[in-house]
């Protein structure tokens, strides 16, 4: 009888591993990169996650053809672009007029709809020049409409893109200066926009709200937020918790990691704090959002470029 107790504990052994042996990090690999010739335009900015697909946004000058196919609108274009669980495109959109434009955040609503913010240019204004009706004009020249040139990139853009690619609505809001909006949320009710506005040589924060129906509200100063030193966020994750944070030396339930240099990490933890798995990162991570079916998708700051990170080990 003792004999087959002692077997019976043997077995056991055998067939269970030590917590945390198998898990090891893994140097994540971008699988959305930024495809264009050197000195493009083109840029990642911002991703949203529903429960079947990622939505993309950014600026297109002369690439990303990995990422957008419709035709250019002119000078540079914002877009979106959605893609399933396993990467493959589903549809794409530009986002403009024909001056430059950029597409630098994205949320969507309840019902679904994409809200992407964005800057273009206002529409240069056409005058004809006044001819004094008193001079002679002998060979009776014809003058021609004269184009005004406005400052690119001052006047605020709100895309409404449907879940089927269709553009429902765009809203502007008129500034007076260089504008670029940086994160754009949504809270139920209203759209949150915050950014920079730039002018006469001075840079400052902005906030301003926006209604479904497109109605925005005045500039107001965004309230300063003292920047915090680099900590642990944590993102729930279903049952469990992803820790993203600077490596500088171990990992708490992964004791075959060791830094060499700091490094952006993400771990997967049970509420136990059970280390389940972990990867690594080159650049800045910026925004991690989790979606269950899909994972962790990770928006990583290179040093010239933005990249997109499936994590399908954190799902």
């Amino acid at each position: 009888m003792k004999f087959r107790i002692a077997l019976l504990t043997f077995l056991l052994a055998l067939s269970t591993p030590p917590a945390n042996a198998a898990v090891k990090v893994q140097a994540s690999k971008p699988a959305i990169t930024v495809i264009s010739p050197s000195g493009s335009g083109d840029q990642i900015s911002d991703f949203t996650v529903n429960t079947t697909a990622i939505a993309i946004v950014g600026t297109v000058e002369s690439g990303l053809a990995n990422l957008v196919t419709t035709p250019n609108l002119g000078g540079s274009d914002g877009f979106i672009s959605i893609l399933d669980k396993n990467k493959v495109r589903i549809w794409d959109l530009r986002l403009g007029t024909s001056s430059d434009d950029i597409a630098t955040a994205i949320a969507k609503d309840k019902s679904g709809y994409f809200w992407v913010v964005g800057s273009t240019s206002k529409p240069v204004d056409t005058v004809t020049a006044m001819v004094d009706s008193t001079a002679l004009n002998l060979d009776n020249v014809l003058v021609d409409p004269v184009m005004i040139p406005t400052n690119s990139l001052t006047r605020l853009v709100l895309w409404k893109v449907g879940i089927s690619g269709e553009l429902a609505a765009t809203y502007y809001y008129d500034t007076e200066g260089l504008v670029l909006p940086s994160t754009i949320s949504f809270d139920g009710t209203n759209l949150n926009i915050i950014g920079n506005l730039t002018s006469a040589g001075t840079t400052k924060q902005f906030s301003i709200k926006v209604d479904q129906s497109g109605i925005f509200s005045e500039f107001a100063p965004a309230k300063s937020v003292t920047p915090k030193a680099a900590g642990i966020e944590t993102i729930k994750a279903g049952a469990n918790n992803l820790k993203s944070f600077i490596s500088k030396t171990t990992i708490i339930g992964i004791p075959s990691w060791r830094a060499k240099a700091p490094t952006p990490v993400i771990v997967k933890y049970t509420k136990a704090g059970k280390a389940l798995a972990a990867n690594s990162f080159i650049g800045k991570v910026r925004k991690i959002v989790w979606q269950s079916g899909i994972g962790a998708i990770v928006l990583v700051e290179t040093k010239s470029d933005n990249e997109i990170h499936f994590l399908v080990n954190m799902a």
